[in-house]
């Protein structure tokens, strides 16, 4: 068996998803310093195991001495980490961390704010949703088929959400959902939906304990799914705009799913 290469995990990282380590298993990719560091700080308390760093020898200099113990650092010119990466890379760090183990199911019904993703296609999309439910508060993603939660987009584009706040993968979400629900007497599944019987979601008023459910990007959910809903809200549109980008109208949902549990703001 031939010896492993650090250096392997970082590249052709165009399209990357998981990486696999002869020792750590399934692992992923962080790029960037912004990211790099938020990553650091998340191991520091144990919450993830950075693998690697691999750095320009300028960055490199930056980072001797404050890596957690057992972090190897590489160090590269940055036209040979653009060569590895397999695109032009300037952002001066990346890292490679094990994939921490999922949750555990019986956290799940604990949620009392939750975000459903039945089915998505697009790992940017991901990528935006678990970043604007971790900023609002949110305390749970369950997603179904589709781009993978560390994926070298997903994780870039999350900045950081894609270790800070827990997901939950099924190939049939709804199950996973239906037990949710059944855990607490008035919980409430809501259907995102451009449906003639939604609700405005200006006037919206979530129940104490609530799940948000958005479709997919070409179609959003159809006539089925949202018959699994309790009921289903809507985001008004003007200007002749039949509808949001999936990662745009998640955003403002999940803000008025969490305005009360938040409070008005202090004038």
């Amino acid at each position: 068996m031939s010896a492993f290469d650090p250096w392997d995990p970082y590249r052709d990282l165009r399209f990357a998803g998981t990486r696999q380590h002869p020792e750590h298993g399934a692992c992923f990719i962080a790029e960037g310093r912004i990211l790099v560091e938020d990553l650091l700080d998340a191991a520091r308390k144990g919450d993830v195991r950075i693998i690697s760093v691999a750095a320009t020898t300028a960055a490199a200099a930056e980072l001797q001495g404050r890596l957690p113990a057992g972090v190897e650092l590489l160090a590269a010119e940055p036209g040979a980490l653009s060569e590895l990466a397999g695109f032009p890379f300037h952002r001066g760090l990346m890292a490679c961390a094990q994939v921490p183990p999922p949750a555990p199911e019986s956290k799940l019904l604990e949620v009392r704010r939750l975000l459903v993703l039945p089915r998505l296609y697009d790992s940017e999309n991901l990528g935006l949703l678990l970043r604007s439910a971790a900023a609002l508060g949110l305390e749970g993603v369950l997603a179904g088929p589709g781009p993978g939660q560390w994926t070298r987009r997903t994780v870039r584009v999350s900045m950081g959400a894609a270790w800070r706040i827990p997901v939950w993968r099924a190939e049939d979400p709804w199950a996973l959902l239906a037990a949710w629900k059944a855990a607490e007497e008035g919980s409430e599944v809501i259907a995102a939906a451009l449906d003639a019987g939604a609700e405005d979601a200006r006037v919206w008023r979530p129940a104490s304990r609530c799940a948000l459910v958005m479709g997919p990007e070409d179609r959003g959910l159809d006539a089925g799914q949202i018959a699994c809903c309790d009921r289903a809200v809507a985001i008004p549109m003007a200007s002749g705009m039949d509808s949001l980008n999936v990662a745009a109208a998640g955003a403002i949902l999940m803000f008025r799913m969490m305005e009360e549990v938040l409070g008005a703001p202090r004038p």
